[in-house]
C-alpha cells in the first residue's frame, strides 16, 4: 500500500466515513412497565372477586389450575429507541426455574415433561377494563419447555411486532403469554417464572431490542 493510500484512509476514518462504523448496532434491555398474571375461562357468576382475581405479585402464572387459566401479560415501554432507528432484533425473554403454578397461587415444582407457549398481541388498551381483555388471534412466536425441571430462558422472536409499535403503526398494548391452543385446560399447569418484581433482578423479564441508525454506537 502506498503513502498516498494510507493517508486516504486514516483520513476517511477520522471523518467516519468508513464501513465498519457506518452500520454499528446498539442493543438494550427494556424492563416492562407493567405485567400481571390475568385470569382466564374463570367462572364469573358468583362471589368472582375472590376467585377471579389478578396476580401482581414476583412471579407470572401461565397454564391452568383447578377452576382458571392463567396468562401472563406484559407491556415494554419503547422511549429508549430514538426517533428514525430501524429495529433489526427484538426478544422476549422469561426467565424459567422449574416451578409451576398452583390452586391458590402457589408455586410448586414442575412435573409435566414440558409445555409449548405461544405469545399473542393484546388488542385491549385498558387491560383492566373488562374481565378478559381481547388479543389477536395470532401467533407472534412460541417457546418451548423442554425440561419443565431444567432452568432455562425462554425467548420469543417479536421483532416484527416491535417495529410495528416503534413505527406506530399499531398500538403499543403489550404481550400475552398462554399455553398453546390445544393444551391450555383447567388443570394443565404451565411456568410460573420471574416477574418484573422479582427480588433477583438478574432474572426479570426484559425485552432486548438491537437497533441501528440514529443513536446507534
Amino acid at each position: 500500500m502506498g503513502m498516498r493510500q494510507l493517508l486516504l484512509i486514516v483520513a476517511l476514518a477520522a471523518l467516519g466515513l468508513l464501513g465498519s462504523s457506518a452500520g454499528a448496532a446498539s442493543t438494550i434491555s427494556i424492563s416492562p412497565s407493567a405485567d400481571v398474571g390475568l385470569p382466564f375461562w374463570c367462572d364469573w357468576s358468583y362471589d368472582w372477586e375472590s376467585r377471579c382475581y389478578r396476580d401482581d405479585g414476583p412471579r407470572l402464572p401461565i397454564g391452568g389450575v383447578d377452576d382458571k387459566v392463567w396468562r401472563a401479560a406484559l407491556r415494554f415501554p419503547l422511549a429508549q429507541i430514538p426517533a428514525g432507528a430501524t429495529v433489526t432484533a427484538a426478544e422476549l425473554r422469561i426467565y424459567h426455574d422449574g416451578a409451576c403454578v398452583a390452586a391458590g397461587l402457589t408455586s410448586v415444582p414442575c412435573t409435566a415433561p414440558g409445555s409449548v407457549l405461544d405469545a399473542h398481541r393484546i388488542l385491549s388498551r385498558n387491560w383492566f377494563g373488562e374481565r378478559e381483555l381481547e388479543l389477536d388471534e395470532g401467533v407472534v412466536d412460541t417457546a418451548v419447555v423442554f425440561s419443565a425441571t431444567t432452568p432455562q430462558w425462554l425467548t420469543w422472536n417479536v421483532v416484527g411486532l416491535v417495529r410495528s409499535w416503534q413505527q406506530k403503526l399499531v398500538p403499543n398494548n403489550g404481550l400475552l403469554l398462554k399455553l398453546q391452543d390445544g393444551d391450555e385446560d383447567y388443570g394443565v399447569s404451565g411456568p410460573y417464572g420471574p416477574s418484573a418484581s422479582f427480588p433477583e433482578a438478574d432474572l426479570r423479564p426484559r425485552l432486548v431490542v438491537s437497533y441501528t441508525g440514529p443513536g446507534s454506537r
